[in-house]
């Protein structure tokens, strides 16, 4: 990465601090002039008070004004670097924090989800979730630390060089050294931090498995615990192993600084006595070199080291900017104008055009699908496991790009602007969150029509359930963030998903294996109640129980990824084809299912 390009992203992580603060970077800059003025003062103060009281030797009350004129500014220069440091910069970096998280947050729930299948991303992904937001900062502490050191450097390249070049040389040769060790160490951490990475997801996925509730009943039937308990042993001996080299570079890079300081330390004492003895210098400026000559090498070593910091930084923060800068997902434009294969303008349909998607660029999942979907219909789309059903629907609903081909979509209505406006929808992997069941079913609960919302319960039939519940609707599920939280079984689980479906009330209503986890007659209600409500309004249903398809007007039979038969049910009964076969397995089944009962 060049130079030009590494100071770039932390000019841009600024923007984002500007936005999180706006006066952060002025308040630290003034700090910063009036911190190095102050300390410039002290370092000129103790050289003359030291002089002052071994040449001059004056009266107790002279020194008593000295000491405080002195403490006053110092005192004045302290409560003003205090107010910074620790109340206005500590409130402002929690703010900072905050910002950052809602911008991570908001921008991974935005990106497309092809990235999580990406090289890299879950890397990414990770670092920036579990940054706290310090690299928005970073850069600005770093320039005022800068600055506050020229301030200074100036003055002590005049004050030692009046004493003897030899100071001003080793300051620099100091400030150097430290630089490059620095640089080195910080190398050498950017790649432990890299490498770690992986096996940090690897903790973190082992400490939700033994921490979370949905995970216990798992390992008590399953036992797989002592597997990832060996896991987690493997994986720290691996991050050992592998970081040890690092590690011990490391600490020879700091043994080789420590020594290296030690013996100019005893060469400037060595120096500074010759020099005192020789009356060419006095006390104070003995004591001045003496005090001063660690601190003052550190200033120079922070304007050395200035560039290589904010360059280290711009790999952590370009890690950051990967997720920040990618390429959102963006939902396919709806049409408000069209028609469909009749001919007449009809409320909702969408269109599949030679579609083929593929989640690593190689193997297609779904290829060459080519469909209608007509408003007021309802259309089954079914297949054994693993045929593409579910990956076909993610690609409807517009969360995946199809590789190949086109997807289009028609309203009348102008307000719908994206085919996310048109799907009510349940996944067959849906996720229950750690809200109420009234948050679960609709977030936005201000704007939530009450008889809607009946309506979605009474059609999920979680109503009997609900009223049973000490705070009813308003009960919170699990207990992430409230003690007490109620755990709902798989069905009564799949019943709320379906309520979330059905409240949102669009133009197309899918249900991706709606009864899997629900008993024969709580399947069978369902089954009644899709039938019902049906009438007039677009339904997709995804599944492999063929008992759906009895009252649908169309079905899709997807094999391998591909349409293999489509037609009404009659029609695929009578054709004698794949649809057909797995109808008649399936009844065979039931029936030997109810002839063991």
């Amino acid at each position: 990465m060049k130079f030009k390009n590494r100071m770039l992203s932390n000019f841009k992580m600024t923007q984002y601090l500007k936005k999180a603060s706006p006066y952060y970077l002025k308040i630290n800059l003034i700090l910063a002039v009036v911190g190095s003025v102050g300390n410039v003062f002290q370092i000129l103060y103790y050289q003359k008070f030291v002089d002052f009281v071994v040449y001059k030797t004056p009266k107790l009350l002279e020194i008593a004004v000295w000491f405080l004129a002195y403490h006053t500014f110092c005192n004045a220069v302290k409560i003003f670097g205090y107010w910074v440091t620790y109340k206005f910069n500590e409130l402002e970096k929690v703010k900072i924090c905050r910002y950052y998280k809602e911008l991570v947050y908001s921008k991974s729930v935005n990106n497309k989800l092809e990235y999580y299948n990406s090289e890299g991303y879950p890397d990414t992904l990770y670092n920036a979730i579990y940054n706290e937001g310090m690299n928005l900062f970073s850069f600005v502490d770093s320039l005022c630390r800068l600055i506050s050191s020229v301030i200074v450097f100036c003055s002590a390249m005049y004050l030692f060089g009046r004493l003897h070049i030899i100071f001003v040389l080793g300051i620099i040769f100091v400030a150097i050294k430290n630089c490059v060790l620095a640089n080195k160490e910080n190398k050498i951490s950017y790649k432990i931090y890299m490498r770690n990475l992986e096996f940090d997801r690897c903790d973190t996925y082992i400490y939700n498995l033994f921490y979370k509730k949905q995970f216990a009943r798992e390992l008590k039937m399953y036992p797989v615990g002592s597997y990832f308990i060996e896991k987690f042993k493997t994986e720290k001996e691996m991050r050992w192993k592998g970081n040890k080299k690092q590690e011990l570079q490391k600490d020879m890079i700091k043994f080789l600084k420590g020594t290296i300081d030690l013996l100019i330390y005893v060469l400037n004492i060595v120096v500074l006595v010759g020099l005192l003895i020789n009356h060419k210098i006095t006390v104070g400026e003995f004591t001045l070199v003496l005090s001063n000559f660690a601190m003052l090498a550190g200033y120079v070593e922070r304007i050395f080291i200035f560039f290589p910091e904010v360059s280290n930084n711009a790999y952590y923060i370009n890690n950051i900017l990967k997720l920040l800068n990618s390429e959102e997902r963006d939902y396919p434009k709806v049409q408000h104008r069209g028609e469909n294969l009749t001919g007449a303008a009809e409320p909702a349909y969408a269109r599949c055009d030679q579609v083929s998607f593929s989640y690593n660029g190689k193997d297609e999942i779904v290829r060459d699908i080519c469909m209608e979907l007509p408003s007021g219909k309802k259309i089954a789309i079914v297949g054994e496991n693993g045929s593409g059903k579910s990956t076909f629907i993610k690609l409807l609903l517009g969360l995946y790009a199809p590789c190949k081909g086109r997807l289009e979509y028609f309203h009348p209505d102008a307000s719908v602007e994206t085919c996310n406006e048109l799907f009510s929808t349940m996944l067959q992997d849906y996720k229950i969150f750690p809200l109420s069941i009234l948050e679960n079913i609709s977030a936005d609960t201000d704007s939530m029509d009450t008889e809607r919302l009946e309506e979605a319960i009474c059609f999920a039939g979680l109503e009997k359930k609900i009223n049973a519940l000490p705070n009813g609707i308003h009960t919170v599920l699990t207990g992430e963030f409230l003690k007490g939280g109620v755990s709902l079984s798989g069905g009564e689980q799949q019943r709320l998903a379906v309520a979330r479906a059905y409240a949102k009330e669009k133009a197309i209503l899918i249900l991706d294996e709606p009864s899997a986890n629900l008993d024969p007659i709580a399947e069978n209600e369902l089954i009644d109640k899709i039938n019902r409500i049906a009438e007039g309004k677009t339904v997709i249903m995804v599944t492999h129980n063929l008992a759906y398809t009895k009252n649908v007007d169309m079905v899709y039979f997807f094999e391998n990824g591909s349409i293999v038969e489509f037609g009404s049910p009659k029609e695929l009964v009578l054709k004698k084809g794949r649809y057909e076969k797995m109808l008649r397995e399936q009844i065979e089944r039931m029936a030997i299912k109810s002839g063991v009962q």
